[in-house]
């Protein structure tokens, strides 16, 4: 706010100010597949329905639907440091099915507290779901979920570091399907 008085106030006086902002550097991919962008890290598949936020936000108050339960990440993380070699294979296009062990276990272990616990659908028919989130569904329908993206660096290129677990919330979906099985 000070800046844009101080701004007005030049700018009153008669004073020729410009104001210039250097342009986004995003380089030529590196690799085939690969797209590097200044300050960021190297992205070898889609992530646009993982991508996570800095801070989850809260359903609609009038929609009813319940608060992501907070002993989610807990379980999780534990389920994660039990089975490493599941996190670290968990790419489904270089190690097929059984790189579903993690997202399946883990939905499982999600399930033994709470039936609401899922996968996230990919598409309408929710015949293809995602590969490193789980969802959980807080309405009474199959939309209404929160999504948590738990595997960071989800198939990763050769240069890339591993896969590895995390926690990211991403804001409260009201469109989005959820299904409890694969």
């Amino acid at each position: 706010m000070r800046v844009l008085i101080l701004l007005l106030a030049l700018t009153s006086l008669g004073c020729d100010i410009a104001l210039t902002m250097p342009s986004p550097v995003v380089p030529a991919p590196t690799a085939p597949g690969n797209v590097t962008v200044t300050n960021t890290t190297t992205v070898t598949v889609d992530r646009s329905d993982t991508e996570a936020t800095p801070t989850p936000s809260s359903p609609p108050a009038s929609s009813g639907a319940l608060p992501l339960p907070g002993y989610g990440e807990g379980v999780a993380r534990d389920y994660a440091a039990a089975h490493p070699a599941q996190v670290t294979h968990s790419c489904q296009l270089t190690d097929g099915d059984q790189a579903w062990a993690f997202l399946d276990g883990l939905v499982s272990v999600l399930q033994a507290r709470d039936a609401r616990w899922g996968y996230l659908c990919k598409d309408a028919n929710c015949l293809t779901q995602a590969r490193d989130v789980v969802a959980y569904r807080a309405s009474a329908g199959d939309t209404g979920i929160w999504i948590v993206d738990v595997l960071g660096n989800h198939c990763p290129g050769p240069t890339d570091s591993p896969t590895m677990f995390r926690w990211g919330v991403l804001p409260f979906e009201t469109l989005r399907r959820w299904v409890g099985h694969r």
